[in-house]
């Protein structure tokens, strides 16, 4: 059965198949290639293989981008690009920028998007502001309405990436050179250390997990698949290679690992919010409604959710999966009561202070739509 009390999600290779717009054969294939998240558990008398469906959704979107996208079509923000006005103005390259981050894959050029711009073409719409076009505010370059862009960068496309299975090459035929992520390097919160401390695989995912946002750490079988399109390089020491002090598993310099978990590409939603907190540098938002209430009420995950969410104008309550992401990376702060903690009244799960709740609810960044 599947477990009770918990927010985790789980598919089986019918709902993988019915979600993402394959066949059974299709979905259940995908298990075997590499990088696909390990199985939880089997299921009834038939062995029904249940997986953690954000995980899976996860990996079909990076190693079948295009059934990805298809069980996207329908959402108000199907590549869950940074919300802001519809009216905000966008230039060229930002366009450029944001479908990249969303397709996890470098910007494109502003060279290709004036293609799509040419009378042949139309994917892209005409700017909306142009130069000396007599409205304000006064613009020194053709600019974007976000909706405009953004109805662009969501719109049906075809779009297929190869998996290493795909990849593979009849004999004697000559692989073509792989193409590596262009982009600078991501300015992530990693711990210091020095450049050639050594780093197990096992580390470097519970790291890349952390420091990307994830709210968990990046499995040793994605890192393999990561290592295999070479985004991380080979081990900088494995067994037997004849260096001081020896090792009995591969393993990478620090230097190296950390040039692979800043790589260009997607973060996930703490990690976003944490750099918009780093960035501001702005004071606490005193303009939220809060109900009132003493600082030392104590207040579970799922309602510091609810207050999150409504506080803040998204119109649903933060999930406590992303409360969990958000006090896996430092946003919200460890619970102030813990069971057993010998304190009055006694608790039977993590609270916090209404004060500490408030203080998160409260940081710096971007408001949903009700309240902007």
């Amino acid at each position: 059965m599947m477990p009770a009390g918990t927010d985790r999600t789980y598919t089986s290779f019918d709902k993988m198949a019915e979600r993402y717009g394959v066949d059974r054969t299709t979905s259940a294939k995908w298990s075997h290639e590499e990088g696909f998240p390990d199985l939880l558990f089997t299921e009834g008398q038939g062995g029904l293989h249940v997986y953690d469906a954000e995980d899976v959704d996860a990996w079909v979107r990076d190693h079948h981008f295009g059934s990805w996208f298809r069980s996207r079509q329908g959402k108000d923000n199907p590549l869950d690009l940074p919300k802001g006005g519809p009216r905000d103005l966008l230039s060229l390259r930002q366009i450029g920028e944001l479908e990249g981050q969303a397709l996890n894959r470098p910007p494109t050029s502003i060279t290709t998007l004036r293609t799509y711009l040419s009378p042949s073409k139309r994917v892209l719409p005409p700017a909306d502001r142009t130069p000396g076009d007599g409205l304000q505010p006064t613009v020194s370059e053709p600019m974007w309405f976000r909706e405009t862009a953004y109805t662009y960068i969501c719109r049906p496309r075809r779009t297929r990436r190869t998996t290493p299975v795909e990849a593979k090459q009849p004999s004697g035929r000559k692989s073509a050179p792989k193409q590596r992520a262009a982009g600078a390097l991501l300015d992530l919160d990693l711990p210091d250390g020095a450049d050639t401390d050594l780093l197990t695989l096992q580390e470097i995912g519970e790291l890349d997990g952390k420091a990307r946002g994830r709210g968990k750490a990046t499995t040793v079988g994605t890192l393999k698949n990561y290592q295999s399109q070479e985004l991380l390089a080979k081990a900088d020491r494995t067994p037997g290679d004849g260096q001081e002090p020896a090792v009995d598993e591969p393993m990478w310099f620090r230097s190296t690992a950390y040039r692979f978990i800043r790589r260009p590409g997607r973060l996930g939603a703490a990690a976003r919010a944490s750099r918009e907190i780093v960035d501001a540098s702005e004071p606490l938002r005193e303009d939220l409604k809060l109900p009132k209430g003493a600082d030392n009420d104590l207040l579970t995950l799922q309602q510091i959710g609810e207050l999150d969410g409504k506080a803040r104008g998204r119109g649903k309550a933060t999930t406590v999966s992303s409360m969990r992401t958000y006090l896996y990376n430092g946003l919200l702060a460890e619970a102030d009561r813990t069971p057993g903690d010998g304190q009055e009244p006694a608790v039977d799960e993590p609270m916090w202070f209404r004060s500490t709740a408030y203080r998160f609810i409260r940081r710096p960044g971007q408001l949903g739509g009700s309240r902007r």
